[in-house]
């Protein structure tokens, strides 16, 4: 019985150790509500619920006209992986942002980073995302997110 639980804790702080390392880079995100409403944040999907779950601080509920809030998502997954999807609605106009990061083997034990951003809007709503900065050595970027 001693053994199993000396087991048991060697594992528990093994495993802890694991998923700290296993995190992957992390994403700021600024969103900037440029439009003359509130917008409000309103993930839907699975994607969005793990996006939200990953986000610190949570991203607020709403967003007054012109204002913006930032917060980070880092992706437990993965070294290699993170995403941040996101959605914004301000009246019926509406905005869904995907930001992704993985690595793909490379040459050798190298790794090649790939970043893609994209904004889908309807309703009428203009939206944008910009990577304002990626850092080459841990993968973390940012990026500004706008809808109007």
């Amino acid at each position: 019985m001693k053994t199993s639980k000396s087991l048991i804790a060697a594992f528990a702080l093994t495993a802890f150790h694991i998923s700290s390392a296993v995190a992957g880079p992390s994403v700021t995100v600024t969103f900037k509500n440029l439009g003359t409403q509130t917008a409000t944040y309103t993930p839907i999907t699975n994607n969005e619920a793990i996006t939200k779950a990953n986000a610190s601080p949570t991203p607020q509920a709403s967003v007054i006209a012109n204002g913006s809030d930032t917060y980070v998502i880092q992706s437990q997954i993965s070294p290699d992986y993170n995403h941040a999807n996101l959605r914004y609605q301000i009246g019926n106009k509406k905005c869904i942002y995907l930001a992704t990061f993985v690595t793909t083997p490379g040459f050798g034990a190298s790794k090649i980073p790939k970043w893609n951003n994209t904004a889908t809007p309807s309703g009428g709503a203009a939206c944008t995302i910009k990577v304002t900065k990626a850092n080459p050595s841990t993968y973390a970027w940012s990026i500004v997110i706008t809808m109007k």
